[in-house]
């Protein structure tokens, strides 16, 4: 079983170590069934970042994942690289990436830029040409809503789409039913979210499976006030997950 929606890196004040987090995922498979994840760096949210900081510590991911977990990398594609006149098909040499990330909530894509706009038309037809998805963030927000990038989908429909969180519900359903190239995630969908998306969404197969971890783990110490420990956080939420995976049979 693969986990679509796993992260590394640094989320605001706390490092979560790629070591550490592939360790606590490894240890739980007998519980999980989860064999592989596709994760990406969160350490992309900084104002400063780099890709060749970023790359390091992929590679740092790739060289500590404890077998037999697979663990295959997204590049988080953030509007900076495009201002530095970094192209999408440079970016994407250093390794065998499972796909592209794009996070319109915390990196201000602008259309209107020119050269974010180039970047987005080659980040969509490097997804088309290789058969390999573009995880997008999508909330409430007018700037990270489902259908923000619908141009893209409607140009590239042979690029994968997966709208990660499936928020708003049903725009996620309308967006997913309507074109056969889009996707969504359940990371941190809610049950009550869940069982709104199956009831809307005609192919659940369409429907994959992600945690958001250890990001739950940030949310849940720090706004609810738990004492989980990293491989407390993936039990339950992969006992969570599992709850969400019989919705979906």
């Amino acid at each position: 079983m693969t986990d679509h929606h796993v992260h590394i890196g640094q989320f605001n004040e706390i490092y979560y170590d790629a070591q550490e987090v592939f360790a606590v995922i490894e240890s739980v498979r007998g519980q999980t069934g989860i064999s592989r994840v596709f994760f990406s760096s969160t350490s992309s949210c900084r104002d400063d970042v780099e890709l060749r900081l970023v790359e390091e510590e992929i590679a740092y991911a790739l060289a500590n994942t404890p077998r037999p977990l697979v663990a295959e990398p997204y590049l988080w594609f953030v509007p900076r690289y495009a201002e530095q006149r970094i192209s999408v098909q440079s970016a994407v040499r250093a390794f065998d990436y499972c796909g592209i990330k794009l996070h319109p909530y915390a990196q201000k894509w602008n259309e209107s830029n020119m050269a974010h706009a180039a970047a987005l038309h080659q980040i969509f037809r490097w997804a088309s040409d290789n058969a390999k998805p573009i995880l997008i963030h999508c909330g409430s927000q007018p700037c990270d809503a489902p259908a923000r990038f619908l141009p893209f989908f409607r140009e590239y429909p042979a690029a994968r789409v997966i709208l990660a969180h499936s928020n708003p519900v049903r725009e996620t359903a309308e967006l997913v039913n309507a074109h056969k190239n889009i996707f969504c995630d359940t990371a941190c969908v809610s049950r009550k979210s869940l069982r709104k998306l199956v009831s809307l969404v005609h192919d659940r197969t369409k429907i994959l499976f992600g945690s958001d971890f250890p990001i739950t783990h940030y949310w849940n110490t720090h706004l609810f006030e738990k004492t989980w420990t990293l491989a407390e956080e993936y039990a339950h939420d992969c006992a969570t997950l599992a709850g969400k995976t019989a919705l979906l049979q």
